[in-house]
């Protein structure tokens, strides 16, 4: 039933309207209906030459008045021994190179997010992945020689888990014609081969960077690094970068802002429903029953232990470990190697408790690609990061687009009718589960980082939630209450496109046009402005509500929502992790002690967003003492 696959993959990564593609759902999806560019048909235009560093490139004219090159590599094939190695540098080329359509994705398991035809179980893209698209303003681009005539530059990462997407989403045409600014994408490895720690890769690699594991975020660097070196042949001004991405693109922000190795690529950063988890060598490593230093059952030595299994090496789990124990960092790196990407998503899937779902311990505090010290404490000390002005925010009903596809809440009734079995009760944990979006990727992160600054004045950090919720109802689902302002919605409205890239069918109804438009040119104002000068302000054109940088006590937020119900101005909102806490402790709508633990579990131990501020003291005694007879890890369903 391809429209429930389709559902679950959606609503776990990006969360793009799931009770929506539950009523058009089937097992394939034709993606001309929602890719408006994958497979067209470019034809070179001789005015968009352009000379790297690399060698020349020629693209296309786009529509609103841009060009576009697609394709351009910005790293070698990371295939064989490269594999789980930092990206070497593109061999150069003397003939001009067509950049006329998109690269493929990196190798991921099939979802729509991969802009390639497919169903579930296959494994689609390339590990020759690593490209990068550009948009430019054709007036700008024309004359590029002229250094007066630089514009901002703004680099978008995108999202999916660090697991699953692609660039071919993104067309920056209207970003780039609106706001004036060059508009770049790229894809960078995902899943175990985009991030992955093993004492055998780490001990026979000959640098810090091939030791580290975090070879997606490595990736991303080395975009940054080429546009340093290239972006001023189309009209980009080098001096002036902005980073800005969703979802798990906003996580990579917070880790461009943390890693040294990313320290005076980029100037501006925009997270949009980031989280700031990272992972320790050891979580991410050690067998998840260790006693002293537990990992995660998709650990890296779990997978390897899974991989001896399905080759008929060991027997069973037990044997398997006895033999990762006893092989040389040599043999186990040789075995790695050699495995396909489907056969390492297949054994990642098998290691994982809850299968639906493919994590990867990702972010990892290796010590030189990113701190050793967790983000909470990074972000703390503005000498520790690179602290830039940036702009962080999240959706109102972020995890309502996970929820409205869990039987727990939510059933079908005649196979596809959503139905939410307990309205109360699903807006109560829309509310828990969306604030730890908001509070742990957000405000704490506006807390600590406005706090590094040495002086009040110094402020550059600036606050958004995105409140719009006018999708339509209908009598298959009524998508302003089950999904309302969900995860990934924003979108639509940062690009301008409500008719291609990740736009879905029926999630915008006629009647919201305008108001649509409004919102959205408003939003592409700010983000232009911060683009062009580090602060939102007001807008582009200047004729906008003042956006003003965080404060604790003050109008602190920028609300994002239609003109009926209120448009965009600046609110108070500062969630902390004590109010989470706080509400979670005093709840008496629980139907038993265990359902309040495993929220506080959830929330601060193993979500997907940070575990820099779980409590064992606290959850030990959380509520007096209820929750001391259960192991906080027998919650760990996630993974």
């Amino acid at each position: 039933m391809r429209l429930k696959n389709l559902l679950i993959i959606t609503a776990i990564i990006i969360g793009l309207i799931t009770g929506l593609l539950i009523y058009l759902g089937k097992d394939s999806i034709d993606l001309d209906n929602l890719v408006t560019t994958t497979g067209a048909i470019n034809t070179p235009d001789p005015v968009t030459a352009r000379e790297t560093a690399n060698g020349p490139v020629i693209g296309f004219s786009s529509s609103k008045n841009t060009f576009a090159w697609l394709g351009i590599p910005y790293g070698a094939p990371p295939v064989d021994q490269l594999r789980w190695k930092a990206p070497r540098p593109v061999q150069n080329w003397q003939q001009p190179l067509l950049a006329l359509k998109n690269a493929d994705p990196c190798p991921q398991p099939w979802t729509f997010l991969a802009a390639e035809g497919g169903s579930k179980g296959d494994m689609v893209g390339s590990e020759d992945c690593l490209y990068l698209n550009i948009w430019a303003p054709q007036k700008l681009s024309a004359d590029s020689t002229d250094p007066s005539t630089k514009l901002p530059v703004m680099l978008w990462i995108h999202g999916g888990g660090n697991n699953l997407g692609s660039a071919r989403f993104y067309q920056g045409n209207n970003i780039a014609a609106d706001q004036q600014v060059i508009f770049v994408s790229l894809n960078y490895r995902l899943g175990q081969l985009g991030s992955l720690t093993h004492r055998a890769i780490r001990n026979t690699a000959t640098n810090p960077e091939d030791a580290s594991g975090n070879y997606g975020l490595l990736d991303i660097i080395a975009a940054l690094r080429w546009v340093q070196a290239n972006i001023h042949t189309f009209g980009g001004d080098a001096d002036n970068v902005t980073v800005f991405g969703e979802s798990a693109g906003g996580r990579n922000v917070f880790a461009l802002m943390a890693s040294p190795l990313a320290t005076g690529l980029f100037h501006k950063a925009i997270s949009q429903s980031g989280s700031s988890r990272t992972e320790s060598l050891a979580s991410a490593e050690n067998f998840h029953d260790e006693q002293t230093q537990p990992g995660w059952p998709v650990s890296s030595n779990e997978l390897v232990a899974q991989l001896l299994i399905n080759l008929n090496i060991a027997t069973d789990r037990s044997e398997a470990i006895g033999d990762v124990n006893n092989m040389t960092d040599a043999a186990i790196a040789g075995l790695l190697y050699k495995q396909s990407p489907e056969a390492l998503m297949k054994a990642n899937l098998q290691t994982a408790r809850n299968r639906d779902r493919v994590h990867i311990p990702q972010l990892l505090r290796d010590g030189h690609v990113l701190p050793s010290q967790p983000f909470a404490e990074v972000f703390s000390n503005a000498e520790t990061y690179n602290s830039v002005p940036m702009i962080i925010g999240s959706n109102r009903d972020e995890e309502k687009s996970l929820m409205a596809s869990d039987p727990r809440f939510v059933d079908r009734q005649l196979g596809f009718r959503l139905n939410i079995k307990d309205r109360a009760d699903y807006q109560r944990y829309a509310k828990y589960y969306s604030q730890r979006w908001h509070v742990l990727g957000g405000t704490e992160m506006a807390r600590l980082m406005t706090g590094s600054q040495p002086s009040p004045q110094q402020n550059n950090i600036y606050s958004y939630r995105f409140d719009w919720d006018s999708s339509p109802k209908s009598w298959a689902a009524n998508l302003p209450e089950l999904v309302g302002a969900g995860h990934g919605l924003e979108i639509s409205f940062i690009f301008g496109d409500f008719a291609g890239g990740l736009r879905l069918p029926f999630l915008y109804g006629e009647e919201t046009r305008d108001e649509r438009e409004a919102l959205s040119k408003a939003m592409m104002n700010y983000w232009g402005q911060f683009a062009h000068t580090g602060s939102p302000g007001k807008g582009r054109y200047l004729q906008q509500p003042d956006w003003i940088p965080w404060g604790e006590n003050k109008p602190n937020t920028m609300i994002f929502d239609s003109v009926a119900d209120g448009g965009w101005r600046m609110e108070n909102y500062s969630p902390s992790v004590e109010d989470m806490v706080t509400r979670i402790e005093s709840d008496t709508e629980f139907k038993q002690q265990k359902d309040r633990c495993k929220l506080f579990v959830e929330s601060f131990l193993i979500s997907y967003h940070s575990s820099d501020f779980w409590d064992p003291e606290r959850y030990s005694n959380l509520a007096g003492g209820g929750c001391r007879e259960f192991d906080p890890y027998v919650f760990m369903d996630a993974f």
